[in-house]
């Protein structure tokens, strides 16, 4: 967690860094682009004046035959030419700025040097752009310096851009503060989902998500994996009392044969009765063995989801017509009644709805006292076929009923071994019926029978 802190803390200070370089750069061409159209301002400015200088100077009546003219140029509006009162002062002529003319900055540049050329001169700490003009009117010659102190400009707009820049780091300062609460908000719970979620294991399923709110997202998708930590979890326990009740049922047939072998081996052998019996439990252990397997693989099967294989139109009539009387032949003990049998198209695993109405009828006979009626009725109403078999056995106490279907649950163990059950029939004719997705249900009562209804939905 810690290390993970680190790398976070890393990437953070990397992307500031960056957005920092990124900032000073683009502040920097910033005032470059503003300097220079300060520049281009400015001569153009003085070109203007250069060009007004000359218009006006043509009105001047008395210049001397040698002039010069010096203007400091920062606003170009409101200026005149003036003389000098006395005729023999009139060598230097004024340019007067009646807006700046006390701020004025004197310039040290001949006036005579670069002529029509932009030049950027240090003067007094202070950067005046000057451009040398000579206009001729006839035979006279007149020296024209226009100069501008740029720094005040440029200084405003530096001190602008500087204010700017430095507000836009406050700014993102500020939104990275919040940007950094709004994640802690959002990430909270999804580190709180993550720790929860390693703790989990399959020797510990009892840790839950805390849900603050189970309106938002975090909120739903932390009650879809609690729903899934439980099924996780009965997923688990089923499996461990399954293995735990298979080991059971098995050991007591493993026991029986192993006990009659040792008999066997221990000298049972001369006698043929001891024989004969030995092999007759073994043989019949075996067999009680062979149909829990048979089962457990069924139940393998049907987790795996590999059962539908085989799904087909079949008339189901047909099919309880022919087990019925299978079912008389092979057990002459009970008596065996068709109430109706309607036709009816079926769109199922034809094996798999036989194997389920047998283990049935073989339940309904084990525990139906001799020349009893089993009875069959089937029929369909709507959308759906109904298949109700009823016995006249000792029912089943109602604190019973909601455990039949269970796995390995059987509701009188002292029968349990006569009667060769291991407690899964009822459990894989459920699983049958509902991986058809119909619905099986169970009524009893004592010393009177027990009625199963069956209900499976109809192609046709």
């Amino acid at each position: 967690m810690d290390k993970h802190i680190s790398i976070k803390r890393t990437v953070i200070a990397s992307y500031l860094s960056s957005l920092l370089v990124i900032l000073i750069s683009i502040h920097i061409v910033i005032i470059l682009v503003f300097l220079n159209w300060e520049d281009r301002r400015i001569k153009s400015e003085i070109n203007k004046t250069s060009l007004a200088i000359h218009r006006e100077l043509k009105t001047v009546k008395h210049l001397d035959k040698v002039s010069t003219i010096k203007l400091i140029h920062k606003k170009m509006a409101g200026f005149s030419i003036t003389q000098r009162t006395q005729p023999s002062l009139h060598i230097n002529l004024i340019y007067e700025n009646i807006f700046f003319s006390s701020e004025s900055i004197e310039s040290t540049y001949d006036y005579k040097k670069d002529l029509g050329k932009f030049q950027f001169v240090l003067n007094n700490k202070n950067v005046l752009i000057i451009k040398n003009l000579l206009l001729k009117f006839g035979d006279k010659e007149i020296y024209v310096q226009i100069y501008s102190d740029s720094d005040e400009v440029k200084n405003d707009i530096i001190a602008l851009i500087n204010s700017l820049f430095f507000s836009s780091i406050f700014i993102i300062m500020i939104s990275l503060g919040v940007v950094r609460k709004i994640d802690k908000i959002i990430h909270s719970p999804i580190h709180e989902i993550t720790k929860t979620v390693k703790k989990i294991n399959r020797h510990d399923l009892s840790k839950r998500i805390t849900i603050i709110n189970p309106n938002n997202e975090l909120g739903k998708l932390s009650m879809v994996i609690n729903e899934m930590i439980d099924r996780l979890d009965v997923s688990f326990k089923s499996q461990n009392r399954f293995i735990s009740n298979a080991s059971h049922e098995l050991r007591t047939p493993l026991a029986v044969i192993k006990g009659y072998s040792d008999l066997l081996k221990a000298g049972a052998k001369s006698d043929p009765v001891m024989v004969d019996r030995g092999l007759t439990e073994i043989l019949k252990e075996v067999n009680n063995m062979e149909n829990l397997l048979k089962k457990l693989l069924f139940l393998a099967r049907k987790e795996n989801n590999i059962l539908k294989n085989n799904i087909v139109p079949f008339e189901i009539s047909v099919l309880i017509q022919e087990l019925m009387e299978k079912q008389q032949l092979i057990d002459k003990d009970h008596t065996y009644k068709i109430i109706r049998n309607k036709t009816s198209i079926l769109n199922a695993d034809k094996d798999l709805i036989l194997q389920a109405l047998r283990e049935l009828l073989k339940n309904s006979s084990k525990y139906t006292l001799e020349n009893r009626q089993i009875s069959i009725d089937s029929f369909h109403r709507r959308k759906y076929h109904y298949i109700v078999i009823k016995d006249q056995g000792k029912g089943i106490p109602k604190e019973n009923l909601k455990h039949v279907f269970e796995r390995f649950y059987i509701q009188d163990e002292s029968r349990n071994r006569q009667k060769n059950s291991f407690g899964l029939g009822l459990s894989i004719v459920k699983d049958i019926i509902k991986l058809h997705d119909g619905n099986i249900y169970i009524v009893s009562e004592l010393n009177v029978g027990t009625t199963v209804t069956i209900k499976l939905p109809r192609s046709i």
